[in-house]
């Protein structure tokens, strides 16, 4: 069977219809590369603080106490100051302590302003209130008596909370926050998996492999003749097509890796990125029916709306993990356009309709369900989940795992179709 495999990705690759798309796939993702890093050095890898606000404490409660309190805000207002300079200056180790500083400041008084009980809407209370101690912090809970009117928006506490992990992170990984578009061995793959595959991937699955059957016709009749081969001749090409596509797409990837670790190294791989556990453990669609407008906030690598990035489910992951998992979702992707594109050649006669019914079915789906989409029908649509990074990352509205299981069903699906083409139409 390997023998046969590998005769098909020899074969594929010295068509020159294919080695100047791939010629032309190389091209776009250096120019991407080019331009992320480019933006990566005007990007901000730092976010302006939340404040702690004192409008709803009153001096009249005690007036001492008001005092003291005043007091504690004032030096926390200085805190931001320094740390702000920090950040311009690059004195990244200063900043991401002054972060956590005061990212933990702010998520204890969002608790204690709020009048939600704590053991029921507080995630990582008890790690806040660790590195509370351990940086040596006042505890805010003292002033509760100051508050007049306590609220039960909680989304700022998730935020903050969010931050003082992720700082933390940092500080103790000895690590330097990086931007958005930061490229260097360890993030490119994902930057390419993010920025460029969503489209290309099923562009270049079409182009590359929409010929096959008619270059094929030739060797078929042969090889169907020999006894029990026409049972895996199926499977044989569907591994021979998966795998010359994710050498065309993963082989680049490696070598801007090996290339970029001279430059910058490796370190990067533990740098956490925030990722949506709720859609990475099970089916579960992010409801926020009702949003006027989505804003954007950068943090590191991750990129959300500000509704997600004040949600409870936000946990952290290394950039490895997360690559990896990406991965997985890349494969699996490629299997699905593969099988599609196959399917539609041998049920259609003229390989140009069945391009042309390929690019179209696809580019509907994705029509219909832009990255920004909340429709849940959307759960169903295979374009939903074209780009696994936004859907592991909590940047989409569908979950990694939803993702995982709608692909891989209808991969498995048009296998099945893929047999019974094979039976009736004798391959």
């Amino acid at each position: 069977m390997w023998t046969y495999v590998l005769f098909n990705i020899k074969s594929n690759l010295k068509r020159k219809e294919n080695l100047i798309l791939v010629v032309l796939f190389i091209i776009c993702e250096i120019a991407l590369l080019f331009i992320l890093n480019t933006k990566s050095f005007t990007e901000s890898p730092y976010q302006t603080s939340l404040g702690i606000g004192i409008a709803s404490v009153s001096q009249k409660n005690d007036p001492k106490l008001y005092q003291e309190f005043m007091d504690e805000v004032n030096l926390i207002r200085q805190t931001i100051d320094k740390g702000e300079q920090d950040g311009k200056d690059k004195n990244w180790k200063s900043y991401c302590e002054y972060k956590v500083k005061v990212s933990v400041l702010e998520a204890q008084w969002y608790m204690v302003t709020s009048n939600m009980p704590n053991d029921s809407y507080f995630e990582h209370a008890d790690v806040l209130e660790e590195l509370r101690k351990e940086y040596g912090l006042p505890d805010l809970s003292q002033y509760e008596k100051l508050i007049v009117q306590k609220s039960n928006d909680i989304n700022l506490y998730f935020c903050s909370m969010q931050q003082a992990r992720y700082f933390d992170y940092l500080l103790k990984h000895d690590l330097t926050p990086i931007t958005y578009s930061y490229v260097d061995a360890s993030s490119v793959s994902l930057q390419i998996a993010r920025y460029i595959l969503p489209v290309v991937l099923p562009l270049l699955v079409g182009l590359l492999l929409f010929q096959q059957r008619e270059r094929r016709a030739k060797t078929e009749k042969t090889i169907l003749t020999i006894s029990g081969v026409k049972k895996k001749y199926v499977r044989w090409n569907l591994i021979s097509d998966v795998l010359f596509v994710l050498l065309v797409v993963f082989m680049p990837i490696l070598v801007y890796m090996i290339v970029l670790v001279p430059f910058k190294g490796v370190s990067n791989l533990i740098y956490p990125v925030l990722y949506y556990k709720p859609g990475f453990t099970g089916f579960h669609y992010w409801d926020t029916q009702g949003l006027d407008h989505i804003e954007l906030v950068a943090s590191g690598l991750t990129n959300m709306s500000v509704n997600q990035f004040t949600t409870p489910g936000m946990e952290l992951m290394p950039l490895w993990q997360c690559t990896l998992f990406v991965a997985f979702g890349l494969v699996l992707s490629t299997t699905f356009y593969v099988l599609l594109i196959t399917v539609l050649s041998k049920l259609m006669k003229n390989k140009y309709l069945s391009l042309l019914v390929f690019l179209v079915v696809l580019g509907l789906c994705s029509f219909a369900s832009p990255l920004g989409n909340m429709q849940k029908i959307n759960t169903f649509n295979p374009m939903s989940y074209r780009d696994f990074g936004m859907n592991l990352l909590g940047t989409s509205y569908f979950g990694y795992f939803a993702g995982i299981v709608i692909i891989g069903l209808y991969s498995v699906i048009l296998y099945l179709v893929l047999k019974w083409c094979a039976k009736k139409v004798h391959v």
